[in-house]
């Protein structure tokens, strides 16, 4: 849900986290320098550090090739930096920081170079919460979106973008459970909000605009379930947003293998994803990152394992990639990772596209972005654990 992966100039540059080098230490925020042409590695730069493996930075690229970062963190301050030379590691702003207790960063920015963030807050009762940074300006006050049911866990897996007319898109779920433990949530909705006016107001799909913050009860949604026994949860994958202004995006429901969404034709459209993907099974919520490139095709990469549903983490994951036209028909599907069953290949990013800078990307194949490894942390798991998984680039 963080964009990780963008080209300025013949640089591309690239985000991720390195582990701590022992248990209790913080995690570094990397930003990686690389050669667009060949993918090289040229540096490796350190915008600051986190508590832990949800401390990974977002990534924007204003009109004025300004490259702005989120970083961090869990529970906590975000820390935000700009650079107009982002290639020179003393070029960075000094971290500005957000809070109170931020976590998830979807960071985009629009035509006239505002920053758009869509985040969780925790408290008592967790919201899906939005603010925004004119040019020159500050932060604004933060916006309530969206708001828990229950006290406790809940994650939103929102993502944020901005179309071809300038329109604010936001896709995100509601995952929790009466207990309010991480490990007792399941998902029960998908909801889609559109901003016409740079994230003034919000309207749904039909223009309807929601009280805010949203409550679970009341919203209206593009699906809604309740967890059975037996049955997967829900989980809903970023989106991306087509010339035409329609949204793309993945998404695991408990009836079904997995699902694309997309609203082709005016109306939202559950379409099979395992019928486009030589009958794998996407059920249970799987790691997924979307994009397109000039043509209009659309790009899909996505964690499965051969075997069928898995654990989140699984380490039979492979990494595959669905390719699109711009209507949707299959024109390739293939597995990218290399087989290894004794390590989870997974948590993609990808070059997203960028409807205010579209000459920039891809006409070479977005570059992407994979991890390879086993993950020990995760809920019931250690999220401070020092155990190092090697983060791999590619290009489609």
């Amino acid at each position: 849900m963080s964009p990780k992966l963008v080209r300025r100039g013949d640089h591309l540059f690239i985000g991720w986290l390195d582990a701590p080098e022992a248990a209790g230490a913080p995690a570094q925020i990397r930003l990686g320098v690389c050669d667009v042409a060949s993918g090289a590695l040229l540096q490796i730069q350190t915008l600051g550090a986190g508590i832990d493996n949800h401390c990974g930075p977002a990534l924007a690229l204003d009109s004025n090739n300004r490259l702005h970062a989120m970083i961090g963190a869990h529970h906590g301050p975000f820390l935000y930096r700009w650079s107009d030379h982002p290639a020179d590691p003393d070029s960075w702003s000094a971290p500005e920081p957000l809070g109170p207790r931020n976590t998830y960063p979807s960071l985009v920015v629009d035509f006239e170079g505002t920053l758009h963030l869509l985040y969780r807050e925790s408290g008592d009762f967790w919201r899906l919460e939005y603010r925004r940074r004119r040019p020159g300006a500050a932060w604004e006050t933060p916006v309530p979106l969206a708001i828990s049911p229950v006290p406790g866990y809940n994650h939103f897996m929102q993502s944020l973008s901005v179309g071809p007319t300038g329109h604010l898109h936001a896709v995100f779920q509601f995952h929790f459970g009466p207990t309010g433990h991480g490990a007792d949530c399941r998902g029960r909705a998908v909801i889609y909000l559109r901003s016409e006016d740079g994230g003034d107001t919000w309207t749904y799909d039909d223009g309807i605009r929601p009280v805010l913050p949203i409550e679970f009860a009341s919203a209206q949604t593009l699906c809604r379930y309740e967890p059975s026994a037996g049955l997967h949860s829900l989980r809903v994958g970023p989106h991306t947003v087509d010339r035409d202004d329609r949204l793309w995006f993945y998404c695991s429901v408990p009836d079904a293998m997995g699902l694309l969404y997309t609203n082709h034709s005016g109306d939202w459209e559950r379409r099979d994803l395992s019928a486009l993907t030589n009958g794998l099974d996407y059920s249970g919520g799987r790691s997924s990152a979307f994009s397109q490139a000039p043509n209009g095709d659309l790009h899909l990469l996505i964690s499965c394992s051969p075997a069928g549903p898995t654990a989140w983490y699984d380490p039979t994951l492979e990494l595959y990639h669905l390719h699109l036209d711009a209507q949707g028909g299959r024109k390739a599907f293939r597995q990218l990772s290399i087989t290894d069953p004794d390590r989870a290949q997974w948590l993609p990013a990808i070059e997203q596209w960028d409807w205010t800078r579209p000459q920039a990307c891809c006409n070479d194949g977005p570059f992407y972005a994979m991890t390879r490894g086993i993950n020990a942390g995760g809920i019931g798991g250690n999220n401070t654990n020092a155990l190092q998984t090697d983060v791999w680039l590619g290009r489609l």
